[in-house]
């Protein structure tokens, strides 16, 4: 075996000696990728019937809610790891999907027979791997991208990264001699604990290095191995990747997520100093410099082939959300005056406004949640809340709005509409999720569970839980429910999720509606349940 094999082996025998859940990046969905495109003034295919690629797939879990929600198009999965290829497949096989293909195989070894794909996905690849395999992830992006496709390809850079080498170094050494993967993982994390703790207070990384190890000591293990632990790990400068695309026949476009990309997005302050900086200079130059600004460790580029770069805008134009679909997850807060509304977006930041446009927006968003609405709906409702502006007024308030929520990494958006809605009365889970969900419940699953924007969701683990979610399955009505809960309480079978005693009781009618509503009412939140 070449030394590039031998390479390959030994990351491969790690994964499959420590597996992990392979979950679903809302960021990377065809869908999402589409709709950036769009933005910037490019075509690409429909998700509905594209083929999509992903390059280091694990077990498909980031393939699987496109598969299951478009059931005409194709997805094709490789991955080195022939125990979570295996894992992947048993799942899909039990679900029953057949436009899902799973392969055991190295990156290196795709060529034109695989033929061409509209969407290529490689995320948390390209600054693991060697560097034969990264140039092969590059030819695929030029050689098996469709003329109209766009390819994502996430990796670490610098200069967010410079302190996490040396927290990744420290725990390197301490751990190189350890003979288990679990002595290593064990030393790793005493060099953590060091780090976080022990540093000296004239030590001028300090900061850096105990906030760096401080994060970490909050990760998986399955995180720290991967991410620290593995054999490589290439970080590069945001120019150092453009250069190497370019020499490919690649175009950057954006970022997956565009307002990542705006001096704006990060402060008045940043904004303003970048501005000197950034006169008659390119583009990736002035992403370059907002690179060292805000301290950045992760960026998850978009590439198209170098021939329709021209075509695409340098910015993304405002007129294009009149196609599109939105939705915003929120939670009410409590405002500080009666004019003013206060939501919690899942991003985590708290939006605070007396505009009656927003308001008008945020309180749309928050009824329809998780279904999307069009924009043409969202114009309507401005309207209704602002009867005394202007259509041009009301028309550069939504358009505000939006950008708003984008920029607060609260908004999400698709070209075609994101539905859930249900036939009858009776409850019933997404496409797919049952088989999943009983997967993980068996501990057989190495996939997690997602909802229909394509995001990764933590269903309830409690006996309550365990109950209810095999049942919404469309056949059952909600008194069929109510009554079957009622009986399994009284049978102790299924416990107060509030340690309330219940077995034997009587009159337990009123207990089944109040918890049956409340189980309902978080799956529709997490968006694993149909309206």
């Amino acid at each position: 075996m070449t030394s590039a094999d031998l390479l390959n082996q030994a990351i491969s025998d790690a994964y499959d000696e420590t597996p992990y859940t392979s979950n679903a990046f809302p960021i990377s969905a065809p869908g999402h990728l589409h709709a950036v495109a769009h933005l910037y003034g490019l075509s690409t295919p429909a998700p509905e019937t594209a083929r999509v690629l992903e390059l280091g797939c694990a077990a498909g879990g980031n393939l699987l809610p496109f598969a299951l929600a478009h059931p005409n198009a194709e997805a094709v999965g490789i991955d080195l790891s022939p125990q979570q290829i295996a894992a992947g497949k048993a799942l899909v096989e039990q679900i029953g999907l057949t436009n899902l293909d799973l392969r055991t195989m190295s990156i290196t070894d795709v060529d034109a027979s695989f033929g061409k794909f509209d969407y290529i996905i490689c995320h948390g690849v390209f600054s693991w791997v060697p560097p034969e395999v990264r140039d092969a992830i590059l030819r695929i992006c030029r050689e098996n991208l469709a003329a109209d496709g766009i390819a994502y390809v996430s990796y670490n850079t610098y200069p967010g990264w410079k302190a996490s080498d040396v927290v990744r170094d420290a725990m390197l050494l301490n751990s190189f001699s350890a003979s288990t993967q679990q002595e290593k993982l064990a030393r790793a994390k005493e060099m953590l604990h060091l780090l976080e703790n022990g540093l000296w207070a004239g030590n001028s990384m300090k900061g850096a290095l105990s906030h760096a190890a401080q994060q970490l000591s909050q990760q998986t293990d399955y995180y720290l191995t991967h991410e620290y632990l593995e054999a490589i790990n290439s970080p590069c400068y945001f120019l150092e990747f453009i250069a190497a695309i370019q020499q490919s026949g690649l175009a950057y476009l954006t970022d997956a997520e565009p307002q990542a990309t705006f001096p704006s997005t990060f402060g008045e302050n940043v904004a303003n100093h970048l501005a000197v900086l950034s006169v008659e200079t390119t583009r990736e130059m002035r992403e370059q410099y907002l690179d060292f600004a805000m301290g950045r460790q992760f960026r998850k580029s978009l590439l198209v082939h170098a021939e329709r770069a021209g075509a695409a805008f340098e910015n993304p134009e405002g007129t294009k959300f009149a196609d599109m679909h939105f939705a915003a997850k929120l939670l009410p807060q409590t405002a500080s005056k009666p004019s003013e509304r206060a939501y919690k977006a899942a991003s985590g930041g708290t939006i605070v406004t007396e505009s009656p446009a927003l308001i008008a927006i945020l309180e749309t968003f928050r009824d329809a949640w998780p279904a999307s609405v069009p924009y043409a709906t969202l114009a309507e409702k401005v309207a209704n809340k602002t009867p005394g502006m202007s259509a041009e007024d009301r028309s550069a308030a939504l358009l505000n709005s939006l950008i708003l929520l984008i920029g607060a990494s609260a908004l999400y958006y698709r070209l075609t509409p994101v539905t859930y809605s249900a036939s009858g009365t009776k409850p019933q889970l997404i496409p797919g999720a049952l088989a999943i969900l009983t997967a993980i419940e068996a501990k057989t699953s190495q996939v997690g569970m997602h909802n229909l924007w394509h995001q990764a969701v933590n269903p309830g683990t409690d006996s309550l839980a365990r109950f209810v979610t095999p049942r919404l399955d469309g056949t059952r009505s909600l008194q069929e429910l109510r009554t079957e809960l009622r009986d399994a309480l009284h049978a102790g079978h299924v416990e107060h999720p509030h340690g309330k005693p219940v077995k034997g009781a009587r009159n337990l009618e009123p207990v089944a509606q109040e918890l049956l509503q409340a189980m309902l009412s978080s799956l529709r939140n997490t968006g694993l349940i149909m309206r």
